[in-house]
């Protein structure tokens, strides 16, 4: 097309807008311009799945020990545990413990020109630990709970009761057996400096100590179990250990044969008797291991009436 032809046309198409805009009509607009069509999403690449993580060891133990309460158990004895050391009771039972059992047990004896033996430790352990000093150990461990009013939150919570009287009777029993290792210390200095030494003897009077501490301990939690008063569990527990321990022992002598075996034979003392004489006698150790046991069952009790209540 020539530029003359060209100047034409555009004459020409301007002369019809002005027509159009003399009669009204709107110029035509020009025609949108097509879209371009979207892009395809990219594909993401197919990530592989998580994998579940495999529990921990420690995770496998605890929920295969869960069922058992084990966990609750050693978790509340840690704890009561932890708090003997931190308490000034502790440190003072600890304290006068190794003092009596020292000074009176066995330094006294040498002093005294006497053969030194382990006669005096277990002497002041039996005749003066299990009667004072555990029940000042067990007067706390649910009294003081009942008193600050946390013993309705344990009661309250998914620790069962049978549980919680095991750790309280855990943790004082484990401090009972820190105390009685130091003693050790005697048998060991006996063993390389004496001529002689009874190991089987010393070793039976050892075992018969753990039981009887067992089932004192077992007493002074169920004391503890039956007021919100410190003092007034430790009477109760020293009242109960007193006459099972030496009650029975005593009557016998005042009451006439055959009567007075039965009463020798549900005394302690009498029981105690055998293993320090290194005759571990399996119905002894049935005694100390029910006494034990009764103990602990009529806590739970207690704490079950507690949380019916």
């Amino acid at each position: 097309m020539s530029k003359s032809a060209r100047r034409k046309a555009r004459a020409r198409q301007k002369k019809q807008m002005t027509a159009r805009a003399d009669a009204g009509v709107p110029p035509a607009r020009p025609a949108p311009a097509a879209r371009r069509p979207a892009p395809p999403p990219r594909k993401r690449p197919a990530q592989a799945e998580a994998e579940p993580s495999q529990p921990s060891t420690a995770d496998s133990l605890y929920a295969s020990f869960r069922p058992t309460g084990l966990p609750n158990i050693l978790a509340i004895a840690r704890r009561d545990l932890t708090a003997l050391f931190v308490s000034p009771i502790g440190w003072v039972v600890a304290g006068v413990f190794i003092f009596l059992v020292s000074g009176f047990g066995f330094i006294a004896t040498v002093l005294a020109g006497q053969a030194a033996t382990m006669d005096g430790v277990f002497g002041v352990i039996t005749n003066f630990l299990m009667v004072i000093l555990i029940p000042l150990v067990t007067m706390r461990v649910l009294a003081e709970e009942r008193s600050q009013g946390t013993l309705e939150l344990l009661l309250t919570s998914p620790v069962r009761e049978w549980e919680l009287v095991a750790a309280k009777w855990l943790g004082a029993f484990v401090f009972y057996l820190l105390l009685l290792a130091t003693t050790l210390v005697y048998a060991v200095l006996l063993r390389v400096y004496a001529s002689k030494l009874d190991v089987g003897l010393i070793a039976a009077t050892y075992l018969g100590l753990v039981l009887v501490g067992a089932a004192a301990i077992a007493i002074g939690v169920l004391a503890s179990s039956l007021t919100r008063n410190q003092i007034i569990a430790f009477f109760i527990a020293m009242a109960a250990l007193l006459v099972i321990w030496y009650a029975g022992y005593l009557i016998g002598f005042f009451v006439a044969p055959p009567a007075n075996l039965f009463f020798q034979y549900v005394g302690g003392y009498s029981r105690f008797q055998s293993f320090s004489l290194g005759q571990a006698a399996g119905r002894d150790i049935v005694y100390f291991v029910t006494l034990t046991l009764g103990a602990l069952f009529l806590t739970v009790r207690v704490l079950a009436s507690r949380r019916i209540g």
